[in-house]
């Protein structure tokens, strides 16, 4: 590992990455997004004000040793590098026809606005993971945490997945961090609460049910986009993520937003809708962020069931 000698600001490995282009501002916790989003609910929420962020990340390790008296005493460096978070923008439009606005019973906006922003936390996730309904997909993010190195395998018998939880802890903690989170198939949930001993009697205790069960002291969250924890072992098939999501983080550039219009055209699968001659209204929801994982490699572990 290369211990810069001396650590000075004009070379960025050798300590330059310390003086950022951008101060970022500190922490804001449960803007509209990470409310429904997996991986938004454990990484660090952060605002940001440009389309690029770009964070220290220390690499170093410098070194020690014994000395007689009298003897020059050993010179060590460190060493610097980068992370960079690119903003990305996500929207969706719905449209409607003047008189649905005009003549229902109930503003139909309301509703159909939570489900936007669970297609958005839904999205955040799958290219966050770079899973999606249970397939690996190219994330648009800066890190695909699934694309991690390290794994365990789901073993066999009733506690199978907490031992594999476990153990995805272990490999964290020897590589000097502390796990703070689990994100698994939408299923672990049930096969938690239905392992029972000898006996009959529950292995685990009540809570298992998302969003706010935990496991070892560390929250457990569930998504769609992982492969199910209930089918056949393949190999790659990858069921769970166990991290330190405290080297994660989701940047937001824009919450999510709103705006209408009655003027536009609006291209629908190669259709034109013209809004102000055809009497209809769009509804334009959109956000403006980034993700990125620090260390990914020694961070994350997955849990694959390939045997």
């Amino acid at each position: 590992m290369a211990n810069s000698i001396p650590i000075l600001e004009g070379t960025d490995a050798a300590g330059g990455f310390l003086v950022r282009d951008n101060n970022s501002p500190g922490v804001v916790f449960q803007r509209g997004i990470n409310r429904q989003s997996a991986i938004a609910e454990l990484a660090q929420i952060r605002p940001m004000t440009g389309k690029r962020e770009r964070m220290t990340e220390y690499v170093g390790r410098p070194t020690a040793a014994f000395v007689g008296e009298g003897a020059a005493k050993p010179v060590t460096g460190a060493e610097y590098a980068e992370v960079v978070l690119d903003v990305k923008k996500i929207a969706s439009t719905v449209l409607f026809s003047k008189e649905v606005l005009e003549d229902a019973a109930e503003d139909p906006t309301p509703i159909i606005a939570q489900d936007v922003r669970a297609a958005i936390s839904d999205l955040i996730d799958q290219h966050a993971l770079g899973w999606s309904n249970g397939g690996a997909i190219v994330g648009q993010f800066n890190s695909e945490l699934m694309e991690t190195t390290q794994s365990v395998e789901l073993g066999a018998g009733a506690d199978a997945l907490a031992v594999a939880i476990s153990a995805a802890m272990e490999l964290i903690e020897a590589n000097g961090y502390m796990p703070t989170g689990a994100v698994l198939a939408r299923d672990a949930g049930a096969h938690l609460r239905d392992r029972r001993d000898v006996d009959g009697r529950p292995l685990y205790s009540d809570g298992f049910t998302a969003p706010t069960s935990s496991l070892y002291g560390i929250p457990l969250r569930y998504t769609t986009n992982l492969q199910s924890f209930s089918g056949a072992p393949a190999a790659g098939r990858k069921i769970g993520l166990v991290g330190d999501f405290s080297g994660a983080m989701l940047a937001i550039r824009k919450d999510v937003s709103f705006s209408f219009s009655d003027q536009a055209t609006v291209d629908v699968g190669g259709v034109l809708h013209n809004l102000w001659q055809q009497n209809k209204v769009g509804v334009l929801w959109e956000t403006r962020l980034g993700f990125v994982a620090h260390d990914l490699n020694r961070r994350f572990v997955a849990i694959t069931n390939a045997a």
